[in-house]
C-alpha cells in the first residue's frame, strides 16, 4: 500500500517497488549532499522529503477510458473493437465493468497477452 502525488493510496506490488526504492534512496542522498552545500553557503535548508517514490499505474482504465484512448493504449484493438468494448460496458450493471473477465466477450483480442502483460484495468 501506498500514497500518490494527491496522498490517495495505491496498492502495489513488493516487486514493482523494488527498482523505485533505489531511485528515492539516491534521490534521499542528493537532498541531503545539496542541503549539506546550502548550510555550508550560510542558507536555511529547506526540509528534507521523507516520501518514497513508487511507479505510475499507466494501466488503461477500462471503465474510464474512451474508445479512441483504448484503441491507442492497448495493442491489437483497433477503434471499432474499442467501441465494441465501450458498448459491453454500457450493457454491463452499473454501466462498467466488474472484473477483467468479462472483457474476454469480445473475441477479436488476445486477452490473455493483455492481461499477462498488465494493460488494463477496470476499477
Amino acid at each position: 500500500m501506498c500514497l500518490d502525488a494527491q496522498d490517495e493510496v495505491l496498492y502495489v506490488n513488493e516487486e514493482d517497488l523494488t527498482p523505485h526504492l533505489d531511485a528515492t534512496n539516491e534521490k534521499m542522498r542528493t537532498e541531503e549532499r545539496l542541503t549539506a552545500e546550502l548550510a555550508a553557503d550560510g542558507v536555511d535548508p529547506p526540509k528534507l522529503t521523507t516520501r518514497e517514490t513508487f511507479p505510475i499505474d499507466t494501466r488503461v482504465n477500462i471503465n474510464n477510458a474512451s474508445a479512441r484512448q483504448i484503441a491507442d493504449a492497448v495493442p491489437g484493438v483497433g477503434i471499432k473493437t474499442a467501441r465494441d468494448i465501450k458498448d459491453l460496458q454500457t450493457s454491463q450493471s452499473g454501466e462498467k465493468f466488474q472484473k477483467l473477465e468479462q472483457l474476454r466477450s469480445i473475441k477479436r483480442v488476445d486477452w490473455d497477452e493483455i492481461f499477462k502483460e498488465n494493460l488494463v484495468r477496470v476499477d
